[in-house]
């Protein structure tokens, strides 16, 4: 009986945060991109990208960037 309960209740959590994700993503024309921590320690390195473009980093430059597609 409590294994129902608990399968109802994770059913209608994921009923319900569903459409709400979603909404959230949409409204949002830009996301935060954060560079993978180097082994130097030497700080994060963050920059803004577009929702549609990737966030990319560039380990040779030092530098994010937004591209279409990572190489």
């Amino acid at each position: 009986m409590t294994r129902w309960i608990v399968a109802v209740a994770c059913g209608l959590a994921i009923t319900l945060a569903a459409p709400l994700g979603s909404e959230a993503q949409a409204a949002y024309g830009h996301k935060r991109c954060i560079a993978p921590a180097t082994l130097l320690g030497t700080g994060q390195t963050t920059w803004v990208c577009r929702a549609s473009q990737s966030c990319c980093y560039d380990w040779l430059l030092r530098r994010g960037t937004c591209p279409d597609r990572c190489f």
